[in-house]
């Protein structure tokens, strides 16, 4: 699966490293994320009703501060995203579906933070599954290495929990699905708990060859702490015209959300710090 960086917000990785990955961190990045998560949606038959005028996926935790949105491009077109934002007092996405196994988790004093909006284009010459594990290798180090997070949690299609149980080993992939109500569609509770994932991953991959051997693409990357300071040093907060842009204007997203989830938003944004220095929602 292979991969490297280059100078700049670049990832790039495939057989002629034609494959760019970057952090959506302006305004056409992000706007390209949420339009290739729509269309994949859309394409899908999702319900789609809340973004449907302007084509964009675009939720109130993609706005939170510490969101980070991954975005894949293939010859400057975009064919993957994927993004993450740690719990706070927004919640998380799940909170919607499946309130309980989250509450036991915080109850439990688990630091969690989780994936949503994955969406790979599989019409594009190219694995999805690859795709995939290199948005969800940039996830993880984000989750494990910037939020200090104990696990991540994910609302996911019930019909990837293979995918989940199997290949990527959640510990938790529950076996009741509920219905979406921001796409209509049956989606599973799944969780991993970062701490225990590692020793995992070495029983079940670790003696394997090549790119089936996953314990070393997660843990033993030469790479990783490189790929660490590319995503703290690429990430950078919304402005406040691009959370009115995106929030207000292309999306109902603050207004669904109501003025406390919003006044929430605003004291992150005021407060945010990006490695160790403040980043105000400014233009």
């Amino acid at each position: 699966m292979g991969g490297r960086l280059l100078e700049g917000n670049e990832y790039r990785f495939g057989p002629k490293n034609d494959w760019t990955i970057v952090v959506a961190n302006a305004r056409q990045l992000r706007e390209k994320a949420f339009k290739v998560v729509h269309d994949i949606y859309a394409a899908k038959g999702y319900a789609l009703a809340p973004n449907l005028e302007s084509g964009l996926w675009c939720t109130l935790h993609h706005l939170h501060p510490q969101a980070l949105t991954f975005l894949a491009l293939k010859a400057g077109q975009a064919a993957g995203t994927v993004s993450i934002v740690p719990d706070s007092r927004l919640g998380l996405p799940a909170d919607i579906i499946f309130p309980e196994q989250l509450a036991v988790l915080r109850k439990d004093g688990r630091r969690l933070s989780e994936i949503f909006s994955l969406g790979v284009d599989e019409g594009i010459t190219h694995s999805a599954i690859d795709l995939t594990m290199h948005l969800y290798r940039l996830v993880h180090l984000a989750a494990t290495r910037l939020f200090h997070n104990t696990d991540i949690v994910a609302s996911v299609m019930a019909h990837h929990s293979v995918f989940y149980s199997k290949i990527l080993l959640f510990d938790e992939v529950s076996p009741e699905s509920r219905q979406s109500p921001k796409t209509g569609e049956q989606v599973i509770f799944t969780r991993m708990n970062l701490e225990t994932m590692e020793s995992r991953y070495a029983d079940r991959y670790g003696r394997l060859k090549g790119k089936r051997n996953l314990h070393r693409w997660f843990f033993r990357n030469d790479e990783e702490q490189a790929m660490v300071d590319w995503i703290r040093r690429n990430r950078q907060l919304m402005t406040a015209g691009e959370l009115n842009y995106f929030g207000a204007e292309k999306s109902h997203a603050l207004a669904e959300a109501g003025s406390d989830a919003v006044a929430i938003l605003m004291d992150y944004c005021r407060e945010s710090k990006v490695d160790g220095g403040p980043k105000r929602c400014e233009d």
